[in-house]
């Protein structure tokens, strides 16, 4: 394993490198309230077969926070991003993207701005919808008058109410600072992580590094969200893996995303929210096939191409 440290603009994020450089690249993008710690599983299997790649995001754990009022605005979280790919396989490199949580939101909007989609080769999403999609698919269903769709849109406000909370001033930082370990613990196992889960064995300080500072990535973005993607415009090769359990993101909220995934391959997993815990080695499957696949059909298409 490899430690790395990868300044972007006014942050150093800490990056961990495993497996071999000549090996195809795969990048974790942790959720919220997580840490790369999140992705062990994960790491400890494809590093045999893939150069995998974890790190904090800015604010979290071993990165640096800035005090900059819109750190966490979406377009610095894919500045982050850029910078590790540039340094683990250089400005030219590509890498097969997988998100959770948070992690997929900030995927979805690498993926669909064509300057970032350059650099991945495919990307694997679970349990975090792209932000504006979102937005759209409860204008939509709000504004059919449908009782059934008008329903959905409202089941998966309560399922967000987490959002609200993280919006008010002050209480979200006093409740961590006070019983952060004891509500990480319990929400985590809850939603998927086993109780001798080794990702559980975190002190407060550990949580406070986890949970403080990414609470602006709720209070910076819904009301700022990025641009929407135009049908049929994102490209990558998309695998949307659905766990049927999740209590926090509905699947309902995919809907509609054939109208702008080119190639979309859609699977579910019998789990809750943290299903890469839980159901670690079926998820550890469908990243691998789906990268091998990609990789496997990329010659084909350069040709036509």
């Amino acid at each position: 394993m490899k430690e790395l440290t990868v300044t972007s603009y006014d942050i150093e994020l800490y990056v961990q490198v495993h497996g071999d450089a000549k090996h195809p690249t795969i990048l974790f993008l942790h959720g919220y309230p997580d840490c790369h710690k999140t992705w062990s599983h994960q790491v400890d299997t494809l590093k045999k077969r893939f150069q995998v790649v974890t790190f904090d995001m800015r604010g979290v754990g071993n990165s640096t926070w800035s005090a900059q009022r819109t750190a966490y605005r979406m377009n610095n979280m894919l500045a982050d991003i850029e910078a590790v790919i540039n340094e683990v396989v250089g400005k030219e490199g590509k890498v097969h993207l997988v998100g959770h949580d948070w992690g997929s939101v900030i995927g979805w909007s690498f993926i669909s701005e064509a300057y970032y989609a350059r650099r991945v080769l495919s990307y694997t999403s679970m349990s975090g919808p792209h932000l504006t999609l979102m937005l759209d698919w409860a204008r939509r269903n709000l504004l059919s008058l449908e009782p059934g769709r008008m329903a959905s849109a409202l089941k998966q406000g309560v399922f967000s109410w987490y959002v609200y909370l993280f919006n008010i001033p002050v209480l979200p930082e006093t409740i961590f600072k006070t019983m952060g370990k004891t509500i990480w613990k319990t929400v985590l196992k809850k939603n998927g992580v086993a109780a001798n889960d080794k990702y559980l064995d975190a002190t407060q300080e550990d949580i406070e590094k986890i949970c403080l500072n990414p609470i602006n990535l709720y209070r910076q973005n819904p009301l700022n969200p990025p641009s929407m993607p135009s049908p049929k415009s994102i490209t990558t090769p998309v695998q949307l893996i659905i766990p049927k359990e999740d209590k926090f993101i509905s699947d309902q909220l995919f809907e509609f995303y054939d109208e702008y995934v080119v190639d979309l391959t859609r699977q579910s997993i019998q789990g809750k929210h943290w299903a890469h815990h839980s159901h670690k080695e079926e998820f550890n499957h469908l990243v691998e096939q789906f990268v091998h696949n990609t990789q496997k059909a990329k010659p084909e298409k350069n040709k036509v191409a």
